[in-house]
């Protein structure tokens, strides 16, 4: 049975369920989008706001989030969305690693986002003063953007933000805090910051400072509904609880398929979710908490800002198909530049200067926009495909992908994937993920379960099959490609 009959079979299942219409809020570090569905999985409406300042950029790395700005945006998407309707339950999703510190007044002392390179020295020391791997212990590395590295910089270069702080959060936990929820933070959420223990299943205090201790948000594995405050004008029954991270709640709004493949969150960053049985202790993967319960073992394939900025602002949505390059492939060529795209190795965790550089195939002559185009999502398929890999040496899997986010709005993207990566991979091209994610979670309490929720909610896509004629070509030119990479990081290294 194809995807969209089971859905319209399982909806008509839940057809007793009153006709509500639900709300995911979705703040990205491109912009912020809400998208409304009803009770019967149908999308309703969808507004989106840019943010003000680009993610990434190279001449503001050091910034603090505009909290006002952000939050008059999703005043603004709500409204539209809502238009004055009636809405059962609104979820928020937003981009990880964020870290927000307040007083005692809700005054914002400091807003630091997922761009915010202030904390990478901070961060590499975290690593080298503990005595085991960070991360054996949280599931994560002490990057730049982890809450360890971040909470360390604030103890050394700004004391006045810890004596004066009160609370401290995450973006979607202030965010849904400000629409009425509870101050509390999603299990996910917390695992999300790098500074949880798995193992002992809370903070992990070595990586704590004193001054923060006692800040500390309260963590729940089924966050409580609150009421909407009634002047954000949703209606005098809305709810809403603590938020999610947004790749947890696009692999939650596409996890329809009956089965549990791996879930690709391709856009500024990318993101490979694998649901797995149990914690391997020995295996250096990111793992931690699944929304609607769980585990789920990820790799960081890499951060596309440059070259997923430049492809969207090429091409509309739509436009780069396989028919628009597949007399132009830059798969057949020898040259390469680099593109901006980092490929993170995961097995290797640390700071890399080499690590955000990446090698890009490209053609001899003067290339065409359309082989650029594909040159930057061979790219991405490239990293995706080495990451799966190397994560299948730790928690194996199989099975197709399901692939979302900017990338798959190039209905060519699906395909390459597939080709690169020798497997189906069923792709969701107008799906705003982590938005409908947040809705189907705040569509949950209705439906009896976030798992029930998803059954009858669950959105289509398309499905992508790898050409054999393709797959075998990308084999190869897959190997040149981790060879010259591998090159460059040694060249990269050696001049530091």
């Amino acid at each position: 049975m194809d995807d969209g009959r089971r859905g319209s079979l399982i909806r008509r299942c839940w057809s007793s369920v009153p006709e509500r219409m639900y709300v995911g809020l979705d703040i990205g570090s491109s912009g912020i989008r809400a998208v409304a569905i009803g009770s019967d999985g149908l999308h309703i409406r969808e507004a989106r706001r840019q943010r003000a300042s680009d993610p990434m950029s190279l001449v503001d790395f050091e910034r603090d989030l505009d909290l006002e700005s952000i939050w008059q945006a999703c005043l603004d998407v709500l409204g539209e969305v809502s238009a004055g309707e009636e809405v059962a339950a609104v979820g928020v999703a937003a981009c990880r690693h964020s870290l927000i510190v307040t007083d005692a007044g809700d005054t914002v002392l400091f807003a630091s986002g997922n761009d915010d390179v202030r904390a990478s020295l901070a961060g590499a020391t975290v690593e080298a003063d503990s005595d085991r791997p960070v991360l054996e212990i949280t599931g994560h590395t002490p990057a730049m953007i982890h809450w360890p590295g971040k909470l360390r910089w604030l103890t050394e270069e700004r004391p006045d933000v810890c004596d004066a702080a009160a609370r401290i959060t995450t973006l979607e936990g202030w965010i849904a805090t400000r629409l009425g929820a509870e101050t509390v933070l999603s299990q996910v959420s917390a695992v999300e910051t790098g500074a949880w223990d798995l193992k002992v299943d809370s903070w992990a205090r070595e990586f704590i400072p004193d001054w923060a201790e006692s800040q500390l948000p309260e963590v729940s594995r089924d966050p409580p509904a609150a009421r909407v405050r009634a002047e954000i004008g949703l209606g005098a029954t809305c709810r809403v609880s603590a938020g999610w991270p947004d790749s947890h709640a696009a692999e939650y709004a596409t996890r329809g398929l009956g089965q549990d493949p791996d879930c690709v969150a391709a856009g500024w960053s990318t993101t490979i979710l694998r649901p797995v049985d149990a914690y391997d202790s020995n295996a250096l993967i990111w793992r931690g908490e699944r929304m609607g319960g769980g585990l789920v073992a990820e790799a960081n394939a890499g951060d596309g800002g440059t070259g997923y900025g430049w492809l969207r602002s090429r091409y509309l949505p739509g436009e780069l198909t396989m028919a628009a390059v597949s007399n132009e492939s830059a798969a057949d060529a020898g040259v390469f530049l680099l593109s901006g795209l980092r490929v993170m190795d995961w097995r290797a965790p640390g700071l890399s200067v080499a690590g955000m550089l990446s090698p890009t195939p490209f053609v001899v002559g003067e290339p065409t926009a359309s082989m650029l185009g594909t040159a930057v999502l061979e790219d991405l398929a490239f990293a995706i495909h080495g990451n799966r890999l190397a994560l299948d040496d730790a928690q194996p899997g199989e099975g197709p992908l399901r692939l979302t986010g900017g990338y798959a709005r190039a209905p060519a993207a699906g395909q390459i994937l597939a080709n690169v990566c020798g497997c189906s991979v069923y792709s969701f091209p107008g799906l705003s993920a982590p938005a409908w994610g947040a809705a189907l979670a705040a569509a949950s309490h209705d439906f009896g379960g976030m798992d029930n929720a998803v059954e009858a909610l669950v959105p289509s896509g398309l499905w992508h099959e790898p050409d054999a004629t393709s797959v075998s070509a990308f084999a190869d030119h897959y190997e040149r490609w981790l060879d010259l990479r591998g090159r460059l990081e040694s060249f990269v290294q050696n001049a530091l």
